[in-house]
């Protein structure tokens, strides 16, 4: 019930009174408001950033999606897989070389300045973000746990969607242990395989194209619980992973390069421009490493070609897993240059 003001203003005249009556020298008034000279504000502003190249000369770039197609089909091999054991096994596919403008001039600052990159060797990439089931072939004991989808819809059994589907993206793996899935895929199967670098990985996902997106960005699913679960549906707005797979493709043929999971990247983060051989790429270089791609749990804005995060190499983060490339050898496959 709310108390009429007037009735305050006497319960604090009342304690006033008391005030001067008991308490000699104390005159203070705790619900008094000051008076304040006016002064003039003067904001700290950061300092203008460096004019942006509107164009950087690329010949030849971008492309349209036949053109990405009849270069990825000079190869002899245009896509192969690789057996992980047990009958689990990974689709790779081939990335031409090629030169392409990374970064992008309406993007965030650490986006920019832009700049012509070359992509000097063609390379393999996994077609799909590295699943649940491929990862325990690696580590069986590895948990991508639960995805919180509201207070509102948990129950005694289960408190979130599940993220441990085996063709769901592997997520909550840190940089440390996706490298380490890389070298225990290279032990087994005698090839170089590595997380993709900063550069490959735009390169790859933009597939030609110099917009935002390389394809439509597939809505993420809601979890639906099936029959032999009672709890309530969630809203629409609540997302999680989805199997990899479904949805439009990149003109590579790389799927869920917009969204599902974030990925993790070789790179460490450092500004632009974007170079090789500054260290970035060197996997003992000390710093933050670069994730890209976006995830079900991103704005469209997050999830664009150029856009970067970055994230200490220890940290197991909820919405990022990663996908693998590793080096085309001469004797597997050759493409001509564009």
């Amino acid at each position: 019930m709310a108390v009429p003001a007037a009735e305050i203003l006497k319960m604090r005249d009342r304690r006033q009174e008391l005030l001067r009556l008991y308490a000699v020298g104390c005159n203070e008034d705790p619900e008094a408001i000051p008076t304040s000279p006016p002064r003039k504000i003067e904001p700290i502003l950061p300092p203008p950033e460096p004019p942006t190249a509107e164009h950087v000369a690329c010949p030849g770039w971008p492309f349209d999606a036949a053109e990405a197609k009849r270069r990825q089909s000079a190869a002899v091999v245009p896509a192969r897989t690789v057996d992980l054991g047990s009958g689990v096994r990974m689709e790779m596919l081939y990335i031409p070389a090629g030169d392409f403008v990374m970064g992008d001039k309406d993007g965030t600052p650490d986006e920019r300045p832009l700049a012509r990159v070359r992509i000097e060797r063609p390379f393999w990439m996994s077609r799909f973000e590295i699943t649940n089931r491929q990862f325990r072939q690696f580590d069986p004991a590895h948990d991508s746990r639960l995805e919180r989808v509201g207070f509102l819809h948990y129950s005694l059994e289960r408190r979130g969607a599940p993220m441990n589907g085996p063709a769901q993206p592997v997520v909550r793996v840190s940089w440390q242990e996706a490298m380490d899935f890389c070298r225990w895929l290279s032990q087994n199967t005698g090839e170089r395989f590595a997380l993709p670098t900063e550069a490959q990985w735009e390169y790859a996902c933009r597939a030609g194209t110099a917009g935002p997106f390389a394809c439509e960005r597939t809505k993420p699913r809601v979890y639906l619980p099936d029959d032999q679960h009672t709890w309530a549906k969630p809203p629409t707005w609540t997302y999680y992973s989805h199997d990899v797979g479904p949805g439009p493709a990149n003109p590579w043929g790389l799927h869920d390069v917009h969204g599902n999971v974030a990925e993790w990247t070789l790179s460490t983060y450092r500004p632009y421009p974007y170079r090789d051989d500054d260290g970035r790429n060197d996997p003992s270089s000390n710093g933050r490493k670069v994730v890209r791609g976006g995830s079900f749990a991103d704005r469209p804005q997050r999830c664009r070609s150029a856009f970067r995060l970055d994230y200490p190499a220890w940290q197991k983060v909820f919405n990022v897993g990663f996908r693998v490339a590793a080096p085309v050898e001469d004797r597997t496959a050759h493409a001509s240059k564009p």
